[in-house]
C-alpha cells in the first residue's frame, strides 16, 4: 500500500549511528563507577566526533576569511548531521533506561528535542554543511564531558576560554556570515541566521552561569591543609603522619644511642651523679651552721640537732 523503503523513512547514516552509539554505551558503561559517569559516555563520544568532523570545514572557513561560499553540502556533512541527530535520540533513550536522574528538563528533554528537529530541518533544506561547520562549537562540550569522566582532566579556565571563543564569539560571527551570505549558502533564506540567533541566548545563559561559578569559588574560603603530626577533630593523629614520623624517630634514637656510646657519656653521667650526691650531702650541714650563726633558724628546745643524713633526705 505504501511504497516507502526503510532507507527513505530512516536515513542509513542515522540508523547506523544509532546502533553504533548503543553498542558503544554498553561497552564503556561497565567501566564507569557512578551513574554520572555513565551519563557522560555518549556526550563524550558525540562531542569528540562532531568537533573533529567540523575541523576541515572550520579551517576552510577561516582560510577564506569568513566566506561561506566555498562550503557546500556533501555526503560527509549529511552523515555528520545525522550522527548528531542519532546521538540526541540515543542519549534520551539510554537516559530513560539507565540514568534517568541525570536527564533534566532543560538540557535534556527540551534541548535534545529541539535539536532533533533543527537537524532534520537543516538536512531537508540542504543546509547540512552549515550545521556541520557549527559543530566546532562542541569542543567545550568535549572538555566538560571528559572532565566528568575523569576529574584529572578538569580545567575551569580552559573550559571557560573555549566556551567563550566558540559559543559566544564564533557563534556571533557565524550568525552574521549566514545572514550576509544567505543568497549563496541558504537560497536567500534567513533561516540559518534566525536559528543561530535563537540559540545564542541559551549559550549566553550558560556562559553567565560559568562566570557565576568562578565568582562563587573565588569567594569561598579554601580549606586549610592539615599539617603532619597535628591532631584531627576526632582527637587522633592521622595514620599517614604516624607512618611518616616513626621511621625518623627510630633513626634519631639509634643515632643518639650510637653517639652516647662513642663519647662514653654513661661513665661521665655516673661521675656526675656521684659529685651531685656528695654536694647535696655537704650543703645541709653547712646551711645549719650558717643559720645557727646568724640566728635565723634555731631548733626547738628539747629537740635534738638534725644530722646530715636526715637533712639530706628532707632537702
Amino acid at each position: 500500500m505504501f511504497d516507502v523503503s526503510i532507507e527513505d523513512a530512516i536515513p542509513p547514516a542515522f540508523l547506523y549511528s544509532l546502533l553504533a552509539l548503543i553498542v558503544a554505551y554498553h561497552i564503556f558503561a561497565p567501566l564507569c563507577s557512578t551513574v554520572k559517569q555513565q551519563s557522560w559516555i555518549l556526550t563524550t563520544i558525540s562531542s569528540a566526533a562532531m568537533s573533529l568532523s567540523s575541523l576541515p570545514l572550520f579551517f576552510l572557513y577561516v582560510g577564506s576569511r569568513g566566506d561561506l561560499r566555498g562550503i557546500r553540502s556533501t555526503l560527509w556533512t549529511e552523515s555528520t548531521s545525522r550522527f548528531f541527530q542519532a546521538y540526541l535520540v540515543t542519549d534520551l533513550l539510554m537516559g530513560v533506561i539507565y540514568y534517568r536522574s541525570k536527564v533534566n528538563l532543560l538540557t535534556g528533554w527540551i534541548h535534545h528535542t529541539i535539536y532533533i528537529f533543527i537537524v532534520e530541518y537543516a538536512c531537508r533544506q540542504g543546509w547540512s554543511h552549515l550545521f556541520a561547520l557549527s559543530a566546532v562549537m562542541e569542543a567545550p562540550t568535549f572538555l566538560l564531558a571528559i572532565a566528568s569522566l575523569n576529574p584529572r582532566f578538569r580545567s575551569d579556565v580552559v573550559f571557560a576560554m573555549s566556551f567563550f571563543a566558540t559559543r559566544i564569539v564564533l557563534h556571533v560571527v557565524l550568525c552574521v556570515s549566514m545572514v550576509a551570505s544567505r543568497h549563496h549558502v541558504a537560497n536567500d533564506s534567513y533561516g540559518p541566521g534566525l536559528i543561530m540567533a535563537c540559540i545564542f541566548p541559551l549559550h549566553a545563559y550558560w556562559f553567565y552561569g560559568c562566570l557565576k561559578g568562578f565568582v562563587k569559588r573565588a569567594k569561598s574560603p579554601k580549606p586549610q591543609p592539615v599539617s603532619q603530626g597535628t591532631v584531627t577533630a576526632s582527637g587522633f593523629t592521622s595514620l599517614r603522619a604516624r607512618s611518616w614520623m616513626l621511621p625518623r624517630r627510630r633513626g634519631s634514637l639509634r643515632q643518639a644511642v650510637h653517639v652516647w656510646d662513642r663519647l662514653e657519656l654513661r661513665k661521665a653521667a655516673g661521675r656526675f651523679r656521684d659529685v651531685q650526691r656528695r654536694l647535696r650531702a655537704s650543703i645541709p650541714a653547712a646551711r645549719e651552721h650558717v643559720y645557727a650563726y646568724v640566728g635565723l633558724e634555731r631548733p626547738p628546745s628539747g629537740e635534738p640537732q638534725q644530722t646530715g643524713a636526715k637533712t639530706e633526705s628532707s632537702f
